[in-house]
C-alpha cells in the first residue's frame, strides 16, 4: 500500500467521521506503523477538527506504539539472554547493511536518530533500530517522546496556522 492510498483512505474516514469519534479514528490510524504524523495531522485539521485534540491523538497514539514496542524489545531480550546459547554480538551482524547502520548509529546517536525517524524510517523502526544497537529502552523513550512531542507541535503549528 503507497502513500496516495494510506492518505486517501484516511480522508475518506475522516469525511464519514464526527465528534469523539474523528479523534477516536485518528488515534486507531495513526497506531498503524506505516503512518507518519505527518500525514495525519493535516487530514485532521483540515477536517476542522480542534487541532488540540488533533495533536492529542496523534502524539499519544505514536507514543503508547514507542513504549509497547520497548517493553516488547524487553521482554524477548530477557528471553533470549536466559534460554538462547550465547553467540557474540560481532558474529552475529556482520552484513554490510547492519554494519552501514551501525556506522550511521555511532555517527549521529539515539539524538540524531529519534529527531529524523519521524520523517525518515517511522518511529516504529527508529525504536527498534536503537534498541538493537543497545539503547536503554528508558533512553530511547525520553528522546522519543521529546521527538514526537516537537515534530507534533512543528505539523499542527504548520498544517493550521500556515496551509
Amino acid at each position: 500500500m503507497d502513500m496516495d492510498s494510506i492518505i486517501q483512505l484516511i480522508s475518506i474516514e475522516m469525511y464519514n467521521a464526527d465528534g469523539l469519534w474523528a479523534y477516536i479514528l485518528l488515534f486507531v490510524i495513526s497506531s498503524a506503523p506505516v503512518v507518519k504524523i505527518f500525514m495525519v495531522i493535516p487530514i485532521g485539521i483540515y477536517f476542522e477538527l480542534n487541532p488540540i485534540g488533533v495533536a492529542l491523538a496523534v502524539f499519544l497514539a505514536k507514543i503508547i506504539q514507542v513504549h509497547f514496542i520497548i517493553i516488547g524489545y524487553c521482554r524477548i531480550r530477557n528471553f533470549h539472554d536466559r534460554f538462547i546459547s550465547k553467540i557474540s554480538y560481532n558474529e552475529l551482524h556482520k552484513s554490510l547493511i547492519k554494519r552501514k547502520a551501525l556506522e550511521i548509529w555511532n555517527k549521529y546517536g539515539v539524538q540524531g536518530l529519534s529527531i529524523i525517524s519521524p520523517w525518515i524510517i517511522g518511529t516504529n523502526l527508529g525504536t527498534i533500530m536503537a534498541l538493537g544497537f543497545g539503547t536503554r529502552g528508558s533512553v530511547i523513550g525520553a528522546w522519543m517522546f521529546l521527538s514526537l512531542l516537537l515534530w507534533t507541535i512543528v505539523i499542527t503549528f504548520i498544517s493550521y496556522y500556515i496551509v
